[in-house]
């Protein structure tokens, strides 16, 4: 028997702050709306239904996706506490009026629900809830008056809504959300009973988009089945924190460096060898990456977050292992650059630029064509009889992708904003210096990402990015060179590329 609590706005907007106040809160936080319950509590009854509720598994929410939600901000001059000795005008003594901005959703639909489907409330811990929800003036500021209800059973369809779940890391665009947790409940009485704020003692767990309510993400999910599933299961991504001058994308080794150190740093020993890099010879291990900003037409390559791409193979044990080391206790906001200078970053990505479903082409089920964004180096050097399209295509099935079908080739960017080449001196020393190439790849089948390939590739360089939902073009002559006009390297008869032996 599920339980849901159903928020129905009665002014359609929703205002409530985020993380950061200039910002709006949406998704709505879980923890939001239980605190709205704990400030209806009247009772040992009601603590002892909200003690019942947060012992239970994370919610789901129910609400209008984040693309179809309006943001703005509401300015006004609220009353401000001062230490004066003399008033004026219209201030009380020893307080002041100053201008507030504070910052808004408005939803497409009025409603949205925290639901836990699997709950199943006792007759007497659901009548509490209920009066609890009725009693309930408005959720997140005073300004936003809610009609609340809690109920036994799913809530109706949001029309074009979607739903948020909790997960270990997103497989997506991901949000972290306030949810409660067994002893949040004491918790809340002791930081008001202190002077505290309620988000002193909150607690986030990232939450991605499941599905849509109306289940036509279920066949969006089934249409995903047909495309091979790289060796990369999912991107975890952090934003460089504003203001900041930008760092150009040539300096993307030196960041993903230093985003390797600031991880194993927090790692305790031994460190798995998959978060090391010390494993097996063919086994995926973590990547560390710098996303530019590409694809676009004023896309001039600087890089607009970091991230870590995590092995399909992964164990469970060490993924907690590297979740709690950079998410949870205490999560990763800094890393220092080889100059020494600190960088505050911050986990989620904040720019559709830096959503992980667009590198890993999650959002389009799959891509058959990919271009770099990062030079790729050589796995090896090129001779007679393998040329770079024959040596790119062995690199990109040493890396755990299909054998492409086309390859192009050229010693210059392929997409605006695509980074030419690291900076000297950035690249590890002792390692084997080898060709780079920018490329262009086409596969028979749709390949889900993200797609690195290269010498160098968990480190930042020959990381592609889906530029096409189209099966391949048909089959030209093979041609291919750096310097030259560079085709598409493939063979309409034979699996394998021009120069393959």
């Amino acid at each position: 028997m599920p339980l849901s609590i159903r928020v129905c706005l009665r002014s359609g907007r929703y205002d409530a702050g985020a993380e950061r106040p200039s910002e709006s809160e949406w998704p709505p936080h879980p923890a939001r709306v239980f605190c709205a319950l704990a400030a209806s509590a009247e009772d040992d009854a009601d603590w002892s239904a909200l003690r019942w509720l947060e012992q239970q598994a994370p919610p789901q929410v129910w609400s209008d996706p984040v693309d179809r939600v309006r943001r703005g901000q509401a300015r006004a001059y609220v009353v401000q506490n001062a230490i004066q000795n003399n008033g004026g005008n219209l201030n009380w003594p020893g307080r002041t009026n100053g201008l507030r901005a504070r910052a808004f959703a408005v939803p497409s639909c009025e409603c949205f629900a925290i639901v836990w489907p699997q709950a199943e409330p006792p007759a007497e811990i659901l009548n509490r809830l209920s009066h609890m929800a009725w009693m309930v003036p408005y959720v997140g500021r005073s300004t936003s008056t809610a009609q609340v209800s809690a109920a036994a059973t799913l809530p109706p369809d949001i029309p074009g809504g979607v739903i948020y779940e909790s997960t270990e890391f997103t497989g997506g665009l991901s949000w972290d959300l306030r949810i409660p947790y067994s002893g949040y409940t004491d918790a809340l009485r002791d930081a008001y009973l202190d002077g505290r704020r309620s988000w002193e003692v909150a607690r986030v767990r990232p939450y991605h988009e499941e599905r849509s309510t109306g289940g036509r993400a279920e066949a969006a999910a089934t249409d995903m089945s047909d495309a091979v599933a790289g060796p990369f299961a999912d991107l975890m991504v952090w934003s460089i924190e504003r203001p900041v001058a930008r760092i150009g994308g040539d300096q993307v080794v030196a960041l993903t460096r230093s985003l390797r150190n600031a991880v194993m740093s927090r790692v305790p020993d031994p460190v798995p060898g998959q978060i090391s890099g010390h494993t097996a010879p063919g086994r995926p291990h973590v990547a560390f990456l710098a996303l530019p900003d590409v694809g676009h037409a004023h896309a001039d390559g600087h890089i607009l977050g970091i991230a870590l791409a995590i092995p399909r193979d992964m164990p469970a044990e060490d993924l907690t292992c590297l979740l709690r080391a950079v998410i949870l206790e205490p999560p990763l906001t800094e890393i220092r650059l080889a100059s020494g200078r600190p960088l505050a970053v911050r986990y989620g990505a904040d720019r559709v630029g830096m959503s992980p479903s667009r590198w890993a082409a999650t959002d389009r089920r799959g891509g058959y064509e990919w271009v770099t964004v990062t030079p790729l180096m050589l796995d090896g050097h090129t001779r007679r009889s393998r040329d770079e399209a024959s040596e790119v295509a062995r690199s990109l099935v040493m890396a755990g992708y299909p054998e492409p079908a086309a390859v192009e080739v050229s010693g210059t960017p392929m997409m605006a904003g695509a980074v030419w080449r690291p900076r000297n001196r950035t690249l590890p020393e002792g390692r084997p210096r080898r060709q780079l190439v920018h490329v262009r790849v086409r596969f028979r089948e749709s390949v889900t990402g993200p797609v690195l390939a290269g010498s160098m590739r968990y480190l930042g360089l020959g990381l592609f990015l889906p530029v096409s939902q189209e099966r391949p073009m048909p089959p030209r002559r093979p041609t291919a060179g750096q310097g030259a006009d560079p085709g598409p390297v493939e063979h309409a008869e034979s699996p394998k590329l021009s120069g393959v032996s």
